[in-house]
């Protein structure tokens, strides 16, 4: 079977590769085998002949994220031989910054590179260097597709797409997508972008290249900041059999710039200690044996009885200290009701309303 290039004429017919598209039981699909290149907490995150993609807010750290996935595979031979990209070697990475001058991009190189197995495995693109020739997103283009053909790198990071060609026309746009199609193909890269505001009510600064990219990503992450903790969920892929809840990941920034992976936060407990033993003390019984899930059942059913009659306490309590209503008993029960002393004359209400003027009375 003959893949063809979108990019590069092929040998191969079009009423042959009509039938190379076919997969039928005669099909020889062994050669198309997928490998995870980095997984957390069973979830596959960057995979062979893959694009992965990032979204959130602009204050989401996917920027963090991302160096934490490339750190992965930068360190792979070292410190996970098993996950190794290439048994000969360690694995091949290359980021592309489009947002950052040279001076930071320095300081992402550096980081980066210090967990790199060897100094090739990192290749490095600062495209703010570029100065006015960043405009030439023609010249971007046929650049970069020669440049991941000659690295073979085993995973492409663009940083971000926001900032890669945000002007550009669909045919740009299409052109580029064609090479990462291309790529993925016919190679063994996997390419992860980064952009922002896909699913948020803001709307995407990502342009057309941004817009066509996340919807042929084959897995998209959303991420999300709150009180510098970012969680990570998988929000889209062709393959959602693992549970979302376990493929969380929720990390924070550490004093050297990386995310470092944090537990649950626990959600602040609703029963204090004193509520919380004279419930057990009213549902349970001495030496009564009770299962997790009915103990969780029972004390919250409590608890809301218990708050319910607060609240029921507190109404008449107020009721009563306006002087609203006055308890009556009716067969040994208290019931209340209006009390008529409190009716004030000026209060307009159906006993004091004036009667309305007639005709016989206007005339008169």
């Amino acid at each position: 079977m003959e893949i063809n290039y979108y990019r590069i004429p092929t040998t191969a017919g079009t009423d042959e590769s009509w039938q190379n598209c076919q997969f039928t039981s005669e099909t020889d699909l062994s050669a198309f085998t997928v490998n995870p290149l980095v997984t957390i907490n069973g979830q596959p995150i960057l995979r062979q002949h893959h694009v992965t993609y990032l979204t959130g807010k602009e204050t989401c750290h996917a920027h963090h994220f991302a160096k934490h996935l490339a750190i992965q595979l930068l360190s792979a031979r070292s410190s996970n031989p098993e996950g190794s990209c290439n048994p000969e070697g360690s694995c091949k990475v290359l980021w592309i910054d489009t947002l950052h001058g040279p001076h930071v991009c320095a300081s992402i190189y550096h980081e980066l590179a210090a967990h790199a197995t060897s100094g090739s495995d990192l290749h490095f693109v600062c495209l703010d260097i570029l100065g006015g020739q960043r405009d030439n997103v023609y010249a971007i283009n046929r650049y970069t597709e020669a440049l991941i053909k000659r690295l073979e790198p085993d995973l492409v990071v663009v940083d971000d797409i926001d900032h890669f060609m945000p002007f550009c026309g669909v045919t740009v746009a299409t052109d580029f997508c064609r090479i990462v199609r291309d790529i993925t193909n016919h190679s063994e890269t996997a390419f992860l972008f980064i952009g922002y505001n896909h699913l948020g009510k803001k709307a995407s600064t990502t342009g057309n290249l941004g817009k066509f990219l996340f919807l042929n990503a084959t897995d998209v992450f959303s991420l999300s900041t709150q009180r510098d903790v970012t969680t990570v969920r998988l929000v889209n892929s062709y393959n959602m059999s693992c549970r979302p809840i376990d493929s969380l990941f929720s990390f924070t920034i550490g004093t050297d710039n990386l995310p470092h992976e944090v537990g649950a936060i626990p959600k602040r407990t609703r029963i204090d200690d004193q509520t919380l033993s004279g419930i057990i003390n009213d549902v349970l019984e001495p030496d009564q044996p009770v299962t997790p899930d009915d103990l969780l059942q029972q004390v919250t059913q409590r608890h809301r009885q218990l708050n319910h009659q607060q609240r029921t306490d507190d109404l008449i309590t107020q009721a009563l200290t306006l002087n609203l209503i006055h308890p009556v008993e009716i067969e040994g029960a208290t019931h209340y009701t209006l009390n008529p002393s409190n009716l004030s004359p000026s209060i307009n209400n159906p006993l004091t309303l004036p009667p309305h003027p007639s005709a016989r009375s206007a005339v008169q």
